[in-house]
């Protein structure tokens, strides 16, 4: 204890000088788009490197474990392939041509917090942007939230300003993925209507109204669902098919309408503004 008060009586100059340079740095990155931007993204860039560094040590040791999960997933695309050869070109899923994917590995990631993110090893110069949605085989991940040069960071769906938007599968009944940040298996459905026909192990999945998913990417089955008196919508609560804990690998997707639809939105706002 008398040696750190020495220290602070010696070098309080230099402690009280760092201490307002801190608190000058933190409130021009809060208040400050550019520099906040500029940031966060040296801090992804050199964060990610670390999480991606100890990341294949790991991969390293569970080599053989990651050589399964490619030849399942090996197999499994050979099947896609093998079916839609066999199904006719009329009746190909239309949203398979609406949208094109980039494979990433996860290197960072987190269930347990109230706010959760992933860690993605592919960035700027690998073609991904803000906006893009994030997916598995099994369900949907969650959505780009900023990109460095090599490394993106991703709004998990396991997180409170997460809202995506769902439907009933083979129903056009649409509502709002929310997270209440309890369990990371189960996730809340809002704004489905009460005069819907929903039963428990329904399944919900990706309703397409956006340019971030495909429509049809499974999500999850309902495990319990009520009305909320004096409202007209059931409260749901669904299993996600996708474990969040385990995930490793995902698929980045791109729409390829996007730049086209925000032409047309962008036009017809000029139009109401000239009117």
């Amino acid at each position: 204890m008398h040696n750190l008060s020495r220290f602070v009586k010696k070098y309080h100059f230099i402690l009280l000088f760092l201490l307002i340079e801190g608190i000058s740095i933190v409130l021009l990155v809060k208040n400050n788009h550019y520099q906040r931007n500029k940031i966060t993204s040296f801090s992804h860039n050199y964060i990610g490197s670390l999480h991606s560094f100890f990341n294949n040590i790991s991969n390293y040791l569970n080599l053989k474990h990651n050589n399964e999960f490619l030849s399942k997933e090996n197999a499994k695309l050979l099947s896609m392939l093998k079916k839609q050869n066999n199904l006719k070109k009329d009746s190909i899923h239309f949203d398979q041509s609406l949208f094109k994917y980039k494979s990433a590995q996860v290197v960072n990631n987190s269930v347990h917090k109230s706010n959760n993110y992933l860690t993605l090893n592919k960035g700027i110069q690998h073609g991904i942007k803000e906006g893009m949605g994030v997916i598995t085989h099994n369900g949907v991940v969650g959505i780009i939230y900023s990109v460095s040069n090599k490394f993106s960071l991703v709004i998990s769906v396991l997180h409170q300003e997460s809202s995506i938007s769902v439907r009933l599968k083979n129903k056009m009944y649409l509502g709002r993925m929310l997270w209440n940040g309890f369990h990371y298996r189960e996730i809340t459905i809002e704004d489905i209507p009460n005069h819907a026909y929903v039963s428990i192990g329904d399944t919900i999945i990706t309703s397409g109204n956006s340019t971030i998913f495909p429509s049809g990417i499974p999500v999850g089955k309902i495990k319990s669902f009520e009305e909320t008196s004096g409202e007209n919508f059931y409260k749901i609560k669904i299993q996600l098919f996708s474990d969040l804990n385990r995930i490793q690998y995902v698929y980045v997707a791109e729409s390829r309408i996007k730049r086209e639809k925000e032409l047309l939105e962008l036009n017809k706002k000029n139009d109401k503004t000239d009117q």
